[in-house]
């Protein structure tokens, strides 16, 4: 603030300098009939452009006066006389103010115009960086209320049945606001004019008959105006950007104009994210078929990764894990096992099957990994299920790594293993509550187990392990068993 209060204080020194200087010059060598005077239209313009209307204006109506002032007292070389002093002073007076207004005009015009370049610009810059729209519409929502100097802002899209308008981001507005009901296409007169592909402005919303639902919500969230944009993409209606004021407004075709051009931002990064999460739930469901097809060949095991899976995320929630680490951990923990194909079809053909098997056990997260490996979707979830039987204490396998060392996401799915492992039903063993179990997991933490980890499944499951008796197990009730060695520890 004082910088720019410096800049401008230093520019009105240098236009007063300027408009000295030039009347020296007109009144020393031509007076006012010379060229000289169009030295004037230097700190006129200079004034029109740093300092505003108010600057160039003065800085005109000043150089007008003061070459006037030549022409009046007749000093200069060539002096103007008679009724030609006043029509002098006139025009001249006339030519400089109408200049100094339209600079700073065209200078204000000149830098809206760049705002607006630069706001779209982030805005662009942001929806490419990102193909989530809980990333992506934020950033839109915020920038929708900063441009416009709205009081709250909100997206709200379309849902599959084609007829609510739900809360997708929202900037300013309060939870009870946004809960405040569905916002159907079929009940909204505003929404329908916006579906048709037009720009709606309502200066006072307790007035317009148009908002008959949610006028008391509106006006206890402070909302008087608002401006209702479309989001389209192809001829195709996604949803509806909305800015709201706190005073009756008048919104300007500037406004309309920006965001106009924000929505059409907005609605690409939509689409390009909708596709983006279309291809992602069809790889996942692609995996999740994968993966049943695997355990179906095990009915003890059956279930066990969908529930590795949910207690994994979870734990990942209570770390603060991003979406995309999530999204890993996710593949990670479905797939984890995935290497047992091979271990169960190299069995039925081994001479002393325990033997065969507890080697072949040892060396499932590698021939998973192998398996994954092509897949380049699958790529970053590699580590996590290479290294998920490592052991927090360096006791585990294949590489006998140790703390830190060993990937997060491995870590999170030893403990989801294990609990899944001591909580399930096997042949001949009880499972334990999931509070014996979180007090089996806290007993092993920093040997087994992370003991970080291990805490982020307490919070997640809401028990501690001094809780007594036999607790209903809060995470998937999939009766299905899963192998529990006699040590307790996971098998798999």
């Amino acid at each position: 603030m004082l910088k720019a209060i410096f800049s401008r204080w230093l520019v009105a020194l240098v236009v007063c300098l300027l408009l000295a200087a030039v009347t020296w010059l007109v009144y020393a060598f031509g007076g006012t009939a010379s060229s000289y005077t169009h030295l004037y239209y230097i700190p006129i313009i200079l004034a029109g452009f740093c300092l505003g209307d108010i600057g160039g204006s003065v800085t005109g109506l000043a150089a007008a006066a003061l070459s006037g002032w030549i022409a009046y007292t007749g000093r200069g070389p060539h002096p103007v006389v008679g009724q030609d002093v006043v029509l002098d002073i006139f025009v001249r007076s006339t030519l400089f103010y109408v200049i100094g207004v339209l600079t700073a005009r065209l200078s204000a015009i000149l830098g809206e115009r760049g705002e607006e370049s630069a706001t779209l610009f982030s805005a662009s810059h942001a929806v490419s960086q990102s193909l989530r729209m809980e990333e992506i519409l934020p950033t839109i929502v915020r920038m929708a209320a900063e441009i416009t100097e709205g009081r709250a802002s909100v997206i709200r899209l379309l849902d599959r049945e084609g007829d609510e308008l739900r809360s997708a981001a929202s900037w300013g507005l309060s939870q009870n606001y946004l809960a405040k009901g569905p916002v159907r296409l079929s009940e909204s007169a505003v929404d329908q004019e916006t579906e048709r592909g037009e720009v709606v402005t309502v200066r006072e919303m307790r007035r317009d008959p148009r908002f008959s639902r949610y006028r008391e919500e509106a006006n206890a969230e402070g909302l008087v105006a608002c401006i209702c944009v479309p989001l389209q993409r192809g001829g195709r209606f996604l949803g509806v950007l909305r800015v709201y004021a706190d005073y009756p407004r008048h919104w300007t075709r500037r406004d309309q104009r920006l965001l106009r051009a924000l929505a059409g931002v907005a609605a690409v990064g939509i689409e390009n994210a909708q596709l983006h999460e279309s291809l992602r739930r069809s790889y996942w469901e692609t995996v999740r078929a994968l993966n049943r097809a695997i355990e179906a060949k095990d009915p003890q095991v059956l279930g066990h990764s969908e529930r590795v899976t949910d207690y994994a995320l979870m734990m990942g929630q209570q770390l603060g894990l991003s979406p995309d680490e999530m999204e890993t951990l996710r593949f990670a923990a479905t797939l984890h096992d995935i290497g047992k194909i091979a271990v169960e079809e190299q069995l039925m053909r081994a001479s002393n099957p325990q033997a065969y098997r507890d080697a072949l056990e040892r060396n499932h997260p590698l021939v998973g990994m192998s398996i994954l490996q092509p897949a380049e979707f699958l790529r970053p979830a590699l580590s996590a299920v290479r290294y998920h039987h490592e052991h927090y204490d360096g006791s585990g396998y294949p590489e006998g790594l140790k703390g830190e060392a060993i990937p997060l996401q491995a870590r999170i799915l030893t403990v989801a293993n294990g609990y899944d492992q001591l909580t399930s039903p096997t042949a001949g063993v009880p499972p334990l509550s999931p509070s014996s179990t979180l007090a089996e997991l806290q007993r092993q933490a920093g040997g087994a187990f992370d003991p970080r980890v291990v805490r982020a499944l307490a919070a997640a499951l809401g028990l501690s392990p001094e809780q007594k008796g036999r607790v209903e197990n809060p995470g998937p009730r999939i009766p299905e068993t899963f192998a529990r060695s006699p040590q307790g520890t996971p098998e798999s």
